[in-house]
């Protein structure tokens, strides 16, 4: 698949079918995320894979309602930023390093046929808490979003918006 087609072409998949992504497949997804850009190339980011059904029903529960897709999904990753790699001048910009990370496994992930959809936690700090909660993770590692992963089990329905000229200005405002 061309990389602009991919991109104009990708919808976000709420339903999934049972086949399994494969180790290989997973592998490039997750590369995908560790070649975007971060600020001052820190890297600040690190992933949590997760297969298990129970594990992935917890974490959608931990999310809300609009985390349902985890429930069918074969895997989850969750985008976490690492407090302890920022750029120090720029603490912030790990939520923009991890925001880049999953659009780059999104877009990988539907040059490989596997649907996605992009399930919010940060800013939500009672989201932020309850996956931090679930995963014991440390204090210096925030959850950022989790991903939904797997083959679609709907059609991709829906057109994205066209080109806005009005939404552009050249040189000015």
């Amino acid at each position: 698949m061309e990389l602009t087609d991919g991109v104009l072409k990708r919808r976000s998949i709420r339903k999934y079918t049972e086949q399994h992504i494969t180790e290989e497949d997973l592998r490039t997804i997750l590369r995908a995320g560790m070649t975007g850009p971060s600020c001052a190339n820190t890297r600040d980011w690190s992933f949590l894979v997760v297969r298990g059904r129970d594990t992935l029903i917890k974490m959608a529960d931990a999310n809300g309602r609009p985390a349902g897709p985890l429930r069918s999904c074969d895997v989850g990753i969750l985008i976490l930023g690492d407090l302890e790699r920022t750029f120090p001048p720029a603490k912030d910009y790990w939520v923009i390093d991890g925001a880049i990370a999953g659009q780059n496994m999104i877009l990988a992930a539907e040059g490989l046929g596997i649907g996605s959809v992009w399930l919010g936690i940060w800013p939500e700090m009672d989201r932020v808490e309850n996956q931090r909660k679930l995963f014991s993770l440390p204090e210096t590692v925030i959850p950022h979003s989790i991903i939904a992963f797997g083959y679609p089990a709907e059609e991709r329905s829906g057109e994205h918006p066209d080109y806005e000229e009005s939404r552009v200005h050249f040189e000015k405002w």
